[in-house]
């Protein structure tokens, strides 16, 4: 578990509470406390110190920017756990590392994005990640990013047999 002062605590706290997601946390992270976390070590930070996230669906969004803008004041969003957010988000990422490494790589393997959609990755000589994607254009989710690569450096240190 990561260790926080008091005043980061508290800086945590008040972006959980002023509704902030996962990503701006780890944004506001970087730029104020030069923590330099993975999306998946922003989770953990903010379930270990117990703080539940705050979202406003999109209707209800528009909802709140409507009522913001006629002066009446904003509902309050729905709270919901890490968990909850997770079974919400999909299956997650997975990662799979081929047995039989491909030509030209020093490891190899697929990946399944959040939205199913399966994509081949290897990793060159220079250790320089390539991914290929499963149609022109596509762009994983920016969560699934960097899960991705917490889920492949997890899949890589296990031992193989």
């Amino acid at each position: 578990m990561m260790e926080l002062t008091s005043e980061q605590r508290a800086r945590l706290g008040s972006w959980v509470e002023e509704g902030k997601g996962l990503s701006d946390i780890q944004k506001l992270l970087k730029e104020e406390f030069e923590m330099n976390l993975t999306f998946m070590d922003v989770r953990f930070l903010v379930s270990d110190q117990e703080l539940r996230l705050k979202a406003l669906k999109k209707k209800k969004l528009d909802e709140a920017v409507a009522m913001e803008e006629g002066g009446q004041p904003e509902p309050p969003g729905d709270e919901y756990t890490l968990e909850e957010e997770e079974a919400s988000s999909g299956k997650g990422v997975s990662v799979e590392v081929d047995k039989v490494v491909r030509p030209g790589a020093t490891a190899s393997g697929s990946v399944t994005f959040s939205n199913g959609k399966k994509a081949e990755w290897h990793i060159d000589q220079y250790g320089q990640l390539g991914i290929v994607p499963p149609e022109e254009g596509f762009q994983p989710p920016e969560a699934d990013i960097q899960e991705f690569q917490v889920e492949l450096r997890n899949a890589l240190q296990r031992p193989s047999f």
